[in-house]
């Protein structure tokens, strides 16, 4: 069970990694795809779009390289809680949104709300198999 975890972990950071690379690469695209939940004002939609990328990034890194798990999985957590609920308030209020999970080359492949919320709900339970399994041989939860 705990190697499950891990490698669940680790695709969980990959997805993560990918996912920064991907709006570092086109950060105008990932500022537009914010603007079009109609959430945020513009100046914390600018700095959405700058720091999450990065967050991501350090997200990622942290869980496949296994470090600092603790806090990677708490961060993992509340950013995929913070994604479900932006797609699922724009699936209800009928907004055609790019997710902007992965950039905007994915919207072609991601019509409509389903995989979206899907592939981040996967993630969570990839997080937490990862704490399930976290314990060591003698019981105790590692560090």
């Amino acid at each position: 069970m705990r190697r499950l975890g891990q490698f669940a972990e680790i695709i969980v950071g990959v997805a993560f990694l990918w996912a920064g690379i991907v709006k570092l690469m086109d950060p105008s695209a990932f500022l537009s795809a914010i603007l079009t939940y109609e959430v945020f004002s513009y100046k914390v939609s600018v700095i959405a779009s700058l720091g999450v990328p990065y967050l991501e990034l350090c997200v990622g890194a942290c869980l496949v390289f296994r470090v600092m798990k603790g806090g990677a999985r708490m961060l993992a957590v509340g950013l995929l809680v913070v994604f479900i609920i932006l797609l699922s308030q724009a699936a209800m209020r009928g907004l055609d949104v790019d997710c902007g999970c992965f950039g905007s080359s994915a919207k072609s492949s991601e019509a409509g709300f389903f995989w979206p919320i899907a592939r981040d709900l996967l993630m969570l339970v990839g997080i937490g198999l990862g704490i399930i399994a976290g314990g060591n041989a003698n019981g105790s939860r590692e560090k």
